[in-house]
């Protein structure tokens, strides 16, 4: 009871919805479709075929089969898609048309999951049992069913009391990288943090302590996707994030951008330019050869954000901004806007998802006429019990990352 209670009071204190940063929204990029572009909501994935002439929809209830809430959406080059909700893990290979859940995870919760960038039968996962801890698990069929832990709470390098919370794998070089966390104990009065790297596939992992106060939350922002040894990592305490650099695999870690406020997302782009951005309209821009600083523009108050080609693509406040979804051509210093939600043309085409999602469709559509889509929780109760559960994940995890280009 005293750890439901503190699970509580960190959701509470966190007040953050699903992923590394502190919004229930994601943009998924693929390279492999470079028309696609994927949104990830707190009501299902919103999808466009056509460089975002049009938009439709998947209703989260349809896609999780379950009712539960979607923490993570993620979409490989070959254009398959994984949704990690509360309850499994769910493959689609039809643009949302149709959904297999993964075997081998259940009945854990999972909290994260990954697409190696150049290998999309290669799938990592993480999972949490209700009781506590944590584990990795790996698919080598693209997330269709998965196989033993790779990594567990209580066996090194992953303490007993820690759970796992962010995982990624390198693009340059298939390196994998897992984040944990620990509440504070009698036993370890601080608590802990760690970054975990493996180069093998799993088989072996070094462990880098990243010396954070008690309660500090580490997560993965970005593996960078030309070095596979630079990691860009979220530190969140209480209600401010920063942005640091672990350099060397880990072996040292250096402070890049501290606003004060929640982060809403951060993109190293392909062209090498960092972008972040806060819930508050701040956009930072750093550009290759530039110096040190992050330049400082007024933006959108962001909810997501990714790069694909040169494009910038950022997740607004409807009502502050006047979009939901937004590109940029000029690094950030102004914005085109691509989609309000209330464009949404309807659910899917095919005849499934038309059949499963007319009511929620009309119900959102509803929603969204009175409640902006930022303070709508419109995905489907759950029982108290995930409930608590799954919103600690969501607290510890915040969208971790913005997409890299070939995930988010």
């Amino acid at each position: 009871m005293r750890r439901a209670l503190a699970l509580a009071v960190l959701v509470a204190s966190g007040a953050r919805a699903d992923g590394a940063f502190p919004t229930g929204m994601s943009v998924l990029l693929p390279t492999g479709t470079p028309q696609r572009i994927l949104v990830g909501t707190t009501f299902g994935l919103v999808l466009s075929e056509d460089a975002g002439a049009t938009f439709r929809y998947v209703c989260e209830p349809y896609l999780t089969g379950s009712g539960a809430s979607v923490l993570i959406y993620q979409a490989a080059s070959n254009g398959e898609v994984l949704a990690a909700h509360q309850d499994a893990l769910s493959l689609s290979t039809d643009l949302g048309c149709s959904w297999t859940r993964a075997s081998g995870l259940a009945p854990l919760v999972v909290v994260d999951a990954f697409i190696d960038p150049s290998n999309p039968s290669s799938v990592l996962a993480l999972a949490w049992p209700a009781a506590g801890g944590a584990s990795l698990f790996a698919s080598a069929d693209g997330g269709r069913s998965f196989g033993p832990a790779l990594l567990t709470s209580g066996t090194p390098p992953v303490h007993a009391d820690e759970r796992l919370v962010s995982v990624e794998i390198g693009s340059s070089a298939p390196v994998i990288y897992v984040t944990t966390f620990a509440f504070p104990s009698a036993s370890s009065p601080a608590g802990s943090a760690a970054l975990l790297r493996s180069a093998d596939g799993g088989t072996s992992w070094t462990r880098v302590e990243m010396g954070v106060g008690p309660s500090v939350q580490v997560k993965i922002a970005q593996v960078d996707p030309a070095d596979a040894n630079r990691v860009y990592l979220l530190v969140s305490v209480g209600g401010a994030d920063e942005i640091r650099m672990a350099v060397d695999g880990g072996a040292t870690v250096l402070p890049l951008l501290a606003p004060g406020v929640p982060i809403g997302g951060f993109v190293r782009a392909s062209d090498g330019t960092l972008y972040a951005g806060t819930g508050s309209g701040d956009f930072y821009v750093r550009r290759p050869g530039a110096g040190p600083s992050f330049e400082r523009f007024r933006g959108p108050h962001l909810r997501c954000l990714g790069e694909r080609a040169g494009r910038v693509y950022v997740c607004g406040d409807s009502t502050a901004d006047g979009y939901d979804l937004a590109t940029s051509d000029d690094h950030g210093q102004s914005f085109q806007k691509l989609l309000t939600f209330t464009q949404i043309l309807g659910p899917a085409t095919c005849p499934a998802v038309q059949s499963a999602c007319a009511a929620d469709f009309a119900q959102l559509q509803r929603t969204l006429a009175v409640v902006p889509v930022g303070s709508c929780s419109c995905g489907q109760p759950s029982g108290d019990a995930a409930a608590l559960l799954i919103l600690l994940a969501a607290a510890l995890r915040r969208r971790r990352r913005a997409p890299a280009r070939d995930r988010r």
